[in-house]
C-alpha cells in the first residue's frame, strides 16, 4: 500500500523550540558538563552515538508511518493514511522520550574512572584493576583517545557495558543455594 507523505513541521517546531536539530539539543543537554567530558564524548564518536539512539527512540515512539528524518518529522498526507486516532502530538512525543539513560549509557569511561568510581577501589592504581576487570569480563575498548598527560593510547569504555558486565558479575546476586537448602 502506497501513500504521499507531508511535513509535518521541523524539530524547532514539535522538538525543542531553542534548537534546529537534534544534535543541538543533545548538545545543550550535556553543555553543563565539564569540558575535558565533552571533548571526550565528541572526539569519542560517543556524542553521534547518543544523537543516533535519541533519533531511534524517537522514531519508535512515534506512530506508524510517522518519521523523523533529518530535523523534519514526515508523515502521511491524507488522514485516511494515518495509523492513530485523533489530533496528533508529536511534542507530547518526544518530550516522554527521557535523553539522560541515553547520555549515560553511551558516556565514556576510562579505567581510571571505572577503577575509582564503578568499582569503588582503593588500589594505588585503580586503572589497573579497572583494566584486568574488564578483559575479564569481557568488556572491550570502544575507542582510544591520548591520555592528557602521557598521551599514550586510553582505551574508553562505554558506562552502560560496564555497568551492565560489573552487575553481572560473580558475587553480585542473591544467593540461591541457600534459599535451595533450606
Amino acid at each position: 500500500m502506497s501513500y504521499t507523505t507531508t511535513d509535518f513541521g521541523t524539530w524547532a517546531n514539535h522538538g525543542d523550540e531553542y534548537n534546529v536539530s537534534v544534535e543541538g539539543s543533545v548538545a545543550d543537554a550535556v553543555s553543563g558538563a565539564e569540558a575535558d567530558w565533552r571533548e571526550r564524548l565528541e572526539a569519542s564518536g560517543a556524542f553521534a552515538r547518543i544523537v543516533a539512539e535519541y533519533r531511534d527512540a524517537i522514531n519508535a515512539a512515534l506512530p506508524d508511518r510517522v518519521s523523523l528524518a533529518g530535523n523534519t518529522f514526515y508523515g502521511p498526507r491524507n488522514e485516511e493514511d494515518y495509523t492513530w486516532d485523533g489530533e496528533l502530538d508529536i511534542a507530547a512525543i518526544v518530550e516522554g522520550i527521557d535523553l539522560e539513560p541515553i547520555v549515560e549509557r553511551n558516556e565514556p569511561l576510562t579505567a581510571e574512572d571505572i577503577g575509582r568510581w564503578e568499582l569503588k577501589s582503593q588500589a594505588k592504581d585503580p586503572a589497573k584493576v579497572a583494566s584486568s576487570t574488564m578483559k575479564r569480563l569481557g568488556v572491550k575498548p570502544f575507542h582510544y583517545l591520548p591520555h592528557p598527560e602521557s598521551g599514550r593510547p586510553q582505551a574508553l569504555y562505554r558506562a552502560g557495558e560496564v555497568r551492565a558486565a560489573i552487575a553481572k558479575r560473580p558475587g553480585q546476586g542473591s544467593r540461591t543455594d541457600l534459599a535451595e537448602n533450606a
